[in-house]
């Protein structure tokens, strides 16, 4: 599996476009590329990605994960939310990563958003692990910006992302039973992972439209010094289409 950051890109596409926010079903197919900053994978990963949403009357679920709006309205929204976490340690293929491999986990949280003005609007998201394997949570902060590009709609976004210790070290660390003597026991403390990402929607016709984002992230040093990371960010892109109804 190697969607942990071509999903985020994912994510990305849904919160940056209003066709998400419009009822109905959506579905296409994108293709992605990230980079893995774990010893011995390949440089890049490639691969193809699904869309797929229905959106209801205060509520959703798709590819993006599940949410209820607890609350909606100008310039507050509030939202139950579950999402799939993937990992790019779930069954990987190098030597030096030989004898770890993980799940993919599910959290639950709330999403809130505050509207600046007409296109600048602060997010917070709040998870917790629900599904036994590391009992980790996140806070993610950010704040996004509209611009254009001509006729091309844009959407930048920075922020950062605290991971406790018990999901920074599921996703970066290696447990007392993956240790050898090549590759030590190690656990993270909590840590803040900065990031920058691009986003853009442009319609093809009354139903499909173009989709696409680019996502930087900044790996703090309690990542980069773990025995199983050698690179101190991770790039991916993502661009598709889809349709709505």
């Amino acid at each position: 599996m190697r969607y942990a950051a071509p999903f985020a890109c994912l994510l990305t596409v849904f919160a940056a476009s209003s066709a998400w926010a419009q009822e109905g079903f959506s579905f296409g197919l994108g293709a992605s590329a990230s980079s893995n900053p774990y010893i011995g994978e390949d440089e890049t990963n490639f691969g193809a990605v699904p869309i797929l949403r229905y959106q209801g009357d205060g509520w959703r679920v798709g590819t993006d994960g599940a949410g209820i709006d607890l609350y909606r309205g100008a310039p507050v929204t509030a939202e139950a939310i579950l999402l799939p976490r993937f990992t790019a340690l779930s069954d990987p293929g190098s030597d030096e990563l030989d004898g770890i491999d993980r799940e993919i986990t599910l959290d639950g949280g709330l999403s809130f958003s505050y509207a600046l003005g007409e296109r600048t609007s602060l997010s917070a998201t709040v998870l917790q692990e629900l599904t036994g394997e590391h009992d980790g949570q996140e806070v993610d902060l950010s704040v996004s910006t509209g611009l254009a590009l001509g006729a091309v709609p844009l959407n930048v976004t920075g922020g950062m992302s605290w991971k406790s210790q018990g999901l920074g070290s599921y996703l970066y660390g290696v447990e007392d039973g993956e240790a050898t003597a090549d590759r030590p026991e190690y656990d993270l403390d909590g840590s803040v992972t900065p990031y920058l990402s691009l986003s853009s929607g442009f319609a093809l016709s009354e139903a499909a439209q173009l989709v696409g984002s680019v996502r930087v992230e900044f790996l703090p040093d309690g990542v980069t010094d773990s025995p199983i990371v050698e690179d101190d960010t991770v790039t991916s892109g993502f661009v598709g289409v889809q349709l709505s109804f």
